[in-house]
């Protein structure tokens, strides 16, 4: 018989979530083996689920940027895509990454789960690859995960002055004969600890417009990063249970009870 969970200890649950990326991943030790010729045969490996290949700038990390010794110039970041470019790969010789993004208004998002099992599957394919080529194994520095929130205007906000209808803790007092005219643009940063020292929880919240349409957005993201006691592959899946608890739980308290039933549509049957 299926025991129920108690209602404080659900994870909250969105039948539509304002979900429009996901980015789950970690940063390694440089894989001085790995090089630009390997990257070619390693796509072999994902080229028939990521068919498309792209160059973009080297992430910095905690290790900054890594240069090539022979030409003294930064090594790429090389993006392997779907058909329908919802899903990615990142790799760097010192990184290693999986996005879902959602490329349509009303691409529904797959859920966590889902989206960490193919980010599972492709950690395998690149260490059966670093393994059969005889190439060192990362070492994970740091373990990385990301969700990125669109709520565009006319869902609970329509200026600046509606804030406090999205987020509890966010407003902008409309005070009269206040000397100040509204902000023009808007950005606000802070910081959590995770428990137990496994790293922090960042929230921002920006403006910004619709890549379809130019409309309006909030842009709210929730960044998990930090490593724990252990660093290792096998304890990483850990860490990112415990970073996906703490993001949604915190986008949960951050945002208010209205938009979360009326927009968001809150389910609080599940067990």
């Amino acid at each position: 018989m299926k025991t129920s969970v108690p209602i404080a200890n659900r994870l909250p649950s969105y039948k539509a979530p304002p979900v429009n990326e996901v980015v789950i991943g970690f940063t390694t030790t440089n894989l001085q083996d790995f090089k630009i010729p390997h990257v070619g045969l390693l796509w072999d490996r994902f080229r028939s689920s990521y068919p498309k290949i792209e160059h973009a700038a080297p992430l910095q990390t905690k290790e900054g940027i890594i240069v090539d010794s022979a030409l003294g110039l930064p090594i790429p970041r090389v993006w392997f895509i779907n058909e329908s470019e919802t899903q990615l790969v990142q790799v760097q010789s010192n990184a290693f990454y999986f996005n879902w993004r959602n490329r349509q208004k009303d691409d529904e998002y797959p859920r966590f789960e889902t989206i960490q099992a193919e980010f599972r599957k492709n950690v395998n394919i690149f260490l059966g690859f670093l393994k059969d080529l005889n190439l060192n194994l990362p070492v994970p520095l740091e373990y990385d995960l990301t969700y990125i929130n669109h709520i565009p205007q006319g869902q609970g906000w329509e200026s600046i002055d509606d804030l406090k209808n999205v987020l509890k803790d966010f407003s902008w007092a409309h005070i009269p004969n206040r000397f100040l005219p509204k902000p023009v643009n808007l950005s606000w940063q802070t910081r959590f600890p995770l428990p137990n020292e496994n790293g922090l929880l960042q929230v921002k919240l920006t403006e910004a417009k619709r890549r379809t349409d130019s409309h309006p957005l909030l842009v709210l993201e929730l960044n998990a990063k930090g490593i724990g006691n252990e660093a290792s592959l096998d304890k990483m899946w850990d860490w990112y249970s415990v970073a996906h608890d703490w993001i949604v739980r915190g986008f949960t308290d951050l945002t208010t009870d209205e938009i979360q039933i009326k927009n968001w549509e809150r389910d609080d049957s599940t067990s």
